[in-house]
């Protein structure tokens, strides 16, 4: 094969993943909402070390595990950015969030 047709399987894949990327972001988004609607922080330091561990012992390489790593961490990052763009909190409780800016309002 060719270096073009490499580069075609590469750019097949890149569609896929962001097509993935982007139905993850849309389930992370729910998450968000509903985590909104419970009162519970965005994040939840356990639940992404489970991730990254579970990631990394999955992975078959040839990525390495700090490239996985590295990678998901992105992902999570991103997902609470984008949690916190659709306003599902600041990656605080929404319940505590809520009674800072009641409390910032009553001195007023």
């Amino acid at each position: 094969m060719k270096i073009d047709d490499w580069r075609r399987k590469i750019d097949a894949i890149d569609t896929a993943m962001l097509h993935l990327l982007n139905l993850r972001a849309e389930l992370a988004l729910e998450v968000g909402r509903m985590k909104k609607d419970a009162g519970v922080a965005l994040r939840v330091p356990e639940r992404e070390r489970e991730i990254l561990e579970r990631m990394k012992q999955l992975n078959p390489g040839p990525l390495d595990g700090d490239a996985i790593g590295k990678i998901y961490e992105a992902l999570l990052a991103e997902s609470i950015r984008m949690q916190e763009l659709h306003g599902f909190g600041k990656g605080k409780s929404a319940k505590s969030a809520g009674s800072k800016r009641r409390r910032k309002s009553r001195k007023r």
